[in-house]
Order: structure tokens, then C-alpha cells, then sequence
């Protein structure tokens, strides 16, 4: 089971206002740096253990070579450049930083997914008439690899599994059918060429392919997640309403609908309970279906792909607009209340929903606040602390990583509750420069900031 993903984040960094001349310095020497993604090995050794802990002073840190950083079973598995080479896969002992093995990263190659057992890497190449991709699976614990597979992409994880889809049909077109509209009409929901897919679970620690499931030309198929690669389903929609449910576990069919819809479809997704939402080929807007019956229970129209119904509570949809979200009845499409400014979501339990107020030229959210379920009243709010960078992008978690800067070159790291809005204060840094965007671990909490990794006890 991954606990997280972060990258660095570099299109937007964060300069503290009004900063000394040495820090400015110190700033723009990081700076250069990172544009020019040449890094100069400091001495004395990559990795500088802080030694014992001091309060809130770091456990230890890795310099400013890091650019992406996972953790889960206990390690912390890093990309970062290095001196006159190529880039390095280094996994750390997140206890105590000690390094457990690292290897070469080769061109087109990503890490994508880390469990307790092994660390994915995907290789891509693509071009205009083929594609041509490689997952490998390294020994989490060794680094040596366990297994890889050709011509295939990541989907994500399930349990013991690795979803991926394999490239069995390379030459097909995979571009828009534009006979339904033009791509430059945001309004237009345009599906894809008729293709094949074929889609595998792989055992995660052999690379064994457990169950084999082929989607046939028109019809459709939508991967529902519970977060960034954890996959909770799998469904295809043809143009004839059919709806088959497959199990992840196995593949197999394990549920059968009819939706009274007929035509080619864009895309379709798992709504509320019993339910499923389809935007039809060519239409404007999205249709929510009751699956049981198959009958369309109401349609919202829609003008971009960012109105679209989300369904965020038992019962419920959102539509995050431009300037509120409104709150659906999911039975009926029914506005049942809305907030104003609040316009991206965090996360959401049976209780409450957690919302973040976003506005324009505003990259950082600083205003966070829970809603109730019920009728949108406001359970708490906290202001003055920003997410960290990973949290604003649909993250789910009981707890959510916040910063605040304490001077011009100084923050701290906080966990905060999403229960009742409180937070406790996780470690200090002295440099810390951009958005830092921060994980967790068995017993530790990682925060990378402008290419420096920081470390500290999750408290």
C-alpha cells in the first residue's frame, strides 16, 4: 500500500516578502540551479544528519538535489540529479536517512508507484505512430528487480495488485473523433477513435498476470479510484447502455446494467450510490443515471469540463464553479446549498466537507474550512496556514500537511485535523524556500522544498 507521492513542484515558487540581502542571495544561488538542473555534489556527503533532535529541528535532511520523492513501507524512495551523471533512484531507511540502495535512472523513466513490497518505474516512449512503454518492478527493500513487462503503462494499485494496461494493439488511433465536434469547443464532450484495450492485474510481487479483461471497439471503459493510484473499480459503457462492473480482485464481470441510452459515449464515471454519470458523444453536459431501473434521472448542462457533477457526499454531487459550488440533490439534480468562494474541494466523510477557498491568481490556498453535510453550515475554519503543495490536488486523508513561513527565510509544518480544524505543529525549518510539499511514513514526515528534503517524527 503506497502512502504518498510528491514531486517538486518548480513553475511558481514562493518568495517570502521583503527578504534580507543574504537570503535573496541564497534564493536566487537556489534558483539557478534549478534551472539549470545542474547540481554540484557538497561536500562532505549528500545526506547531512541533523543529529539528535532538538525540538523541532529536522531529524536529518537531503540537499537540494531531490526532484520527486514517495514513501510507503517505511522508506523513502527519491529521484535527484547528482554531479557529471545521469539521475539517481535512491531509497532511504525513513527512520534514520541511511541509504539502502540506489540505481541509475535511465531516459523516458519515472518512479509511478511504491508499495511495502517493491517500487514501480515506467519507461515511455511514444510517437505519432506507436507506442512503446516498459514496468519494472524493484525489490523495495534491495533494489534488484523482480520482473517487467513490454508494452505497458500503469493504471494504479488494487490490494496485492498492479493494474496496468497493455499496449496489445500499438498502431491503433487513440485521438478524438472530431465528426462530433471541434476540440477547441470546451462545451463538446468528444469520445475517443474506436479502439481496442486490454487491461491486466498483475501480481505485485512476480509481475504474474492474475486476470486478463479486453474492452472491444465502442465501448468505453472508466477506472474509479479512491485516491491518486489506489483503483476501487473498473466499468465499460457501450453504445447500446450496457454497463458491466468488474471486479478488480479478478476481472471478471461481477455486475451487469442496462442504462436506456443509446449512441456513442465520451465518457462516463461511477455518480452516487446506485448511480452513474455519462456525457454523451457530442452533447453538452452529463446525464446521471439510476442504474438499477437504467432510467435518467436528470441532466445538467454544462459548459467546460470543470461544472461537471462530482459526486462528493452520500447523496450528493458538487459542481465546483468559478466563483461557489453548488450542492445537488443526487436524486433529483436539485440544488440544496451552495458557498460562495469556496470552489475546490479537500476531502469529505459522511459529516462534513472540506473545502478550501481559492481566487483568482491565489496558487495557495491559505483558507480552509468544514461544511456539514446536511445543509452546508460552517463547522470550522482555519486561516494563516497553507496547504502543502500535494494536499490542493485531491489528496484524501484524515490529516492534511499546512506550512506557514515564521520569516524571511524560516516555516513550520503542521498536520491539521480534518475533524474539528486544529493543528499540531510537526517540525521547523530554517531554509526553506518555495512550496514545500510534504508525506508520511511509518514513524516519519518528509517535506521537500526547492530540491531540499526534510525529515522529521510524525508526531
Amino acid at each position: 500500500m503506497p502512502d504518498a507521492i510528491i514531486e517538486l513542484d518548480i513553475g511558481a515558487p514562493w518568495e517570502p516578502p521583503g527578504p534580507s540581502l543574504r537570503a535573496a542571495r541564497r534564493i536566487r544561488r537556489r534558483l539557478r540551479w534549478l534551472a539549470a538542473v545542474a547540481v554540484l555534489a557538497l561536500a562532505g556527503g549528500l545526506l547531512s544528519a541533523a543529529g539528535p533532535s532538538r525540538g523541532l529541528d529536522p531529524l536529518y535532511t537531503v540537499d537540494f538535489q531531490v526532484v520527486q520523492v514517495l514513501a510507503g513501507g517505511g522508506r523513502f524512495v527519491l529521484t535527484r540529479y547528482q554531479a557529471g551523471g545521469q539521475p539517481v533512484i535512491e531509497t532511504l531507511a525513513a527512520r534514520d536517512g541511511a541509504v539502502l540502495w540506489h540505481r541509475g535512472q535511465g531516459a523516458g523513466e519515472e518512479i509511478v508507484a511504491v508499495t511495502d513490497r517493491i517500487v514501480l518505474i515506467q519507461a515511455e516512449r511514444a510517437d505519432d505512430e506507436a507506442y512503446d512503454g516498459q514496468l519494472t518492478a524493484l525489490d523495495a527493500a534491495t533494489g534488484a528487480v523482480r520482473w517487467t513487462r513490454a508494452a505497458t503503462r500503469i493504471v494504479g494499485l488494487a490490494g496485492g495488485l498492479v493494474i496496468a494496461e497493455d499496449i496489445a494493439w500499438p498502431t491503433e488511433g487513440r485521438g478524438f473523433d472530431t465528426s462530433f465536434g471541434s476540440p477547441d469547443d470546451a462545451g463538446v464532450a468528444l469520445p475517443q477513435l474506436p479502439h481496442h484495450e486490454r487491461h491486466v492485474g498483475l501480481a505485485e510481487d512476480s509481475g504474474r498476470a492474475v486476470w486478463t479483461a479486453d474492452t472491444p471497439p465502442g465501448a468505453v471503459l472508466s477506472v474509479a479510484r479512491t485516491d491518486y493510484r489506489q483503483v476501487s473499480g473498473l466499468s465499460e459503457l457501450d453504445g447500446n447502455g450496457v454497463l458491466r462492473v468488474r471486479d478488480v480482485g479478478t476481472g471478471a464481470v461481477a455486475r451487469t446494467y442496462r442504462l436506456q441510452l443509446s449512441g456513442p459515449v465520451a465518457r462516463h464515471a461511477q455518480g452516487a450510490a446506485g448511480q452513474e454519470i455519462v456525457w454523451p458523444a457530442g452533447a453538452g453536459g452529463a446525464d446521471v443515471y439510476d442504474r438499477a431501473t437504467g432510467r435518467r434521472l436528470w441532466h445538467r448542462a454544462g459548459t467546460n469540463g470543470y461544472d461537471d457533477p462530482y459526486p462528493c457526499l452520500p447523496g450528493r454531487y458538487c459542481i465546483f464553479g468559478d466563483r461557489r459550488t453548488d450542492v445537488l440533490d443526487a436524486g433529483t439534480g436539485a440544488a440544496r446549498w451552495r458557498l460562495d468562494g469556496y470552489l475546490a474541494m479537500l476531502g469529505a466523510d459522511d459529516r462534513h466537507l472540506l473545502m478550501y477557498r481559492q481566487v483568482v491568481d491565489q496558487f495557495r490556498p491559505d483558507d480552509l474550512a468544514a461544511f456539514a453535510a446536511g445543509d452546508g453550515a460552517t463547522r470550522w475554519r482555519r486561516t494563516g496556514w497553507l496547504l502543502s503543495g500535494r494536499e490542493a490536488f485531491g489528496l484524501r486523508s484524515p490529516g492534511y500537511f499546512v506550512w506557514r513561513p515564521i520569516d524571511d527565510t524560516a516555516a513550520v509544518i503542521g498536520r491539521l485535523d480534518a475533524g474539528d480544524g486544529t493543528v499540531d505543529v510537526v517540525g521547523r525549518a530554517g531554509e526553506f524556500y518555495g512550496n514545500p510539499q510534504c508525506l508520511a511514513t511509518t514513524g516519519r514526515v518528509a517535506c521537500l522544498a526547492i530540491g531540499m528534503l526534510y525529515v522529521w517524527r510524525n508526531p
